[in-house]
């Protein structure tokens, strides 16, 4: 059997205004979040990943440089996030059979992104959404075949939104009994009260 191909764009091109401070490099479990989203990727066996950049793009570069992963900055980023999205789908080097978006202040572990990926494999959707205590999460696995149509997104039309609800139908919800799926750090609040259920570790330079 041929191996399934996903690769994975990381959205971390943002100003992280509501959160005061530049989100890709706060510290979670012993590293910072973008190396954290990166190592989880990685475990995974995601083939390609995409790391797309904006605000302070040369302070993230430093904190990944480390990291076996393509590097794009995104000039528009103020645009929203379906610029940086649509740059990073036209920079896969490959065509991939699952295409991952995932957002660097919403880290999910690599066992959750494993059970999507063979999720989307079994069963021939346009789309998975993991789901916790029956709420959507995050990240969003998308079929290959719709590399177009998010090529295509803008925000004045919802931007992902216009997909899901495109393919509504052809949806697979991926019942997870990991809380993380939930987490989104848009204010500092969010963050500190999951930081204190996380190891306390140094952070990985």
């Amino acid at each position: 059997m041929s191996e399934f191909k996903t690769a994975a764009i990381l959205l971390a091109a943002g100003l992280s205004s509501r959160m005061g401070q530049l989100k890709a490099l706060l510290p979670w479990k012993g590293r910072t979040l973008i190396q954290y989203q990166i190592e989880q990727m990685k475990q995974a066996k995601i083939n390609e990943i995409v790391i797309v950049l904006g605000y302070q793009a040369e302070r993230v570069q430093k904190n990944i440089s480390g990291y076996d992963v393509k590097k794009v900055i995104n000039e528009s980023y103020k645009e929203g996030k379906s610029s940086s999205i649509r740059m990073g789908i036209s920079s896969f080097q490959g065509d991939a059979e699952g295409i991952l978006i995932s957002a660097v202040d919403q880290p999910v572990p690599s066992g959750v992104l494993k059970k999507m990926t063979k999720h989307l494999k079994e069963s021939g959707a346009a789309v998975v959404i993991p789901m916790y205590e029956k709420r959507r999460g995050h990240p969003i696995l998308f079929h290959g075949s719709l590399k177009t149509e998010l090529q295509l997104i803008k925000e004045e039309t919802m931007g992902l939104r216009s997909i899901i609800h495109k393919f509504e139908q052809q949806i697979a919800y991926l019942d997870v009994e990991d809380p993380s799926v939930l987490l989104n750090f848009n204010k500092p609040g969010d963050y500190f009260n999951k930081r204190q259920e996380a190891p306390n570790e140094s952070i990985r330079d």
